[in-house]
């Protein structure tokens, strides 16, 4: 009896002095710094658009997380110190790890440090992105928060919390898909680079991809299998393709639409990148040059005057050269004086008549 006794009692020891931490990490967090006044009183937990509030220490997250998804954590610090012992926590620090999400390595993120006076509590966020690499399954994450009073003692805290991640059947997804250059002149080079990578739970076979424009005669398309293991390259496809845009495709913005379908043609993902022609203006003045013809005028120098000023050179049209002829020889001179000299002689005889006439009459 007296043996089963002391047993008992040691027992109800034992449940005395593991009570507090058991309590302390359902409610409050798990306090791992003695006589710690830091604590955790409210954790909730947005995955998407959905949020799972008021989490527990040790709770799964009711919401599952898909590849690339942002999840956010919401967490309530509280000083546990009362007003009359007045005690502020200073430069407290608050970690969040998501364990063995990132191919086996963790992701962690840190927010800036803060104080929380006596009988006070502060809000904390802290945002993740799921990498599209990554496995289905659950991830242990651990919230750590730490700081120390104004005496100089640290206080801790920890909190634990499971994420689950959770993939789709079939979901293929692009992670690159960018024009270089966007915007294009005189080169009409252009190359597209592209990458598409299988997030979902199954293998993808006879995947087709396309990279299509009429207007700009752009025109790609392969086929290929993607594996299931996101950290496998057989789960991703990657390619650079290359085009020359035409001269007489005219200025404005192009898109190039880039797809693949899979799920046995069941299911599509697109993505458009966006190109910019404008007019190349050394090709617009080797057209118009082309289209008209300039005939130049013969080149005629004028001899200078022998002065001290250099005389301006003219440039005048060029006339059909004649055989140059002395006026005075030409046949047509040579009639009109005869002509004259003859009507000359006519006048003389004409007066001389009429002044003889004219005495006679006297």
């Amino acid at each position: 009896m007296i043996k089963i006794r002391n047993i008992s009692i040691l027992f109800g020891i034992l449940i005395l002095l593991m009570a507090p931490f058991a309590l302390g990490a359902n409610e409050d967090g798990k306090v791992t710094s003695t006589n710690g006044k830091l604590l955790i009183t409210d954790v909730d937990v947005k995955v998407g658009s959905k949020s799972d509030k008021n989490l527990d220490y040790g709770d799964k997250i009711k919401n599952e997380a898909k590849p690339g998804d942002k999840v956010e954590f919401s967490i309530e610090v509280k000083n546990n110190f009362t007003d009359a012992q007045d005690l502020e926590i200073e430069d407290i620090e608050l970690t969040v790890t998501i364990e063995g999400i990132d191919d086996d390595d963790d992701l962690d993120e840190d927010a800036k440090e803060f104080d929380v006076k006596a009988d006070d509590d502060d809000k904390v966020k802290i945002e993740f992105e799921i990498p599209l690499e990554v496995d289905e399954d659950t991830f242990d994450v651990l919230i750590e928060v730490e700081g120390d009073d104004e005496n100089g003692t640290t206080h801790k805290v920890e909190y634990a919390l499971d994420l689950e991640v959770e993939k789709e059947d079939n979901e293929v997804q692009f992670t690159r898909n960018t024009i270089t250059p966007s915007e294009i002149k005189c080169s009409r080079t252009v190359q597209l680079s592209t990458a598409v990578l299988n997030t979902g739970a199954d293998d993808e076979d006879g995947v087709v991809f396309e990279v299509l424009n009429s207007a700009l005669g752009v025109s790609f398309k392969e086929t290929f299998d993607l594996s299931n293991d996101a950290f496998d390259d057989d789960s991703k496809f990657r390619k650079t393709f290359t085009f020359s845009v035409p001269t007489d495709v005219s200025p404005g913005i192009y898109s190039i639409i880039s797809e693949v379908i899979f799920n046995d043609g069941s299911d599509t993902e697109e993505e458009t990148a966006d190109i910019v022609v404008t007019d190349c203006e050394a090709l617009k003045e080797a057209e118009e040059e082309e289209d008209v013809v300039v005939v130049a005028p013969p080149v005629v120098t004028v001899p200078t005057t022998p002065t001290d000023v250099v005389a301006e050179s003219v440039t005048t049209p060029t006339l059909p050269t004649t055989e140059e002829k002395s006026v005075f020889r030409s046949t047509g001179f040579l009639a009109t004086l005869i002509v004259g000299e003859i009507l000359l002689v006519i006048i003389a005889v004409v007066i001389i008549v009429m002044v003889v006439r004219r005495k006679r009459e006297e």
